[in-house]
């Protein structure tokens, strides 16, 4: 079993590794440009691109890009401090 010490000295570069591996795969998903899927749909089987009733919980804040950045990271904090939390209380020893 690991020590803190060595929990910390690991688990930092592994949790900015995630973070980094999160942020690389999201940012590609959420690209404007459609893929040859989509593409062809809307191009040649004329389906139209469907529009959402919900805007968010963040929609009052605006449109631009600091506030897509800026809930892009609470929702990553959020998400790993709830992980977290929950390894925690679940790996915890009984004495």
């Amino acid at each position: 079993m690991m020590d803190r010490k060595e929990a910390i000295r690991y688990g930092i570069p592994l949790l900015l590794a995630t973070v980094l591996v999160t942020v690389v795969i999201i940012f590609g998903l959420a690209s404007q440009n459609p893929d040859g899927f989509e593409w062809s749909l809307f191009d040649f089987a004329g389906v139209t691109e469907p529009t959402g009733g919900f805007e968010g919980i963040w929609a009052f804040l605006g449109n631009s890009t600091i506030v897509d950045v800026m809930t892009g990271i609470i929702g990553i904090v959020s998400i790993l401090f709830l992980g977290y939390a929950f390894f925690w209380l679940t790996s915890r020893r009984t004495k």
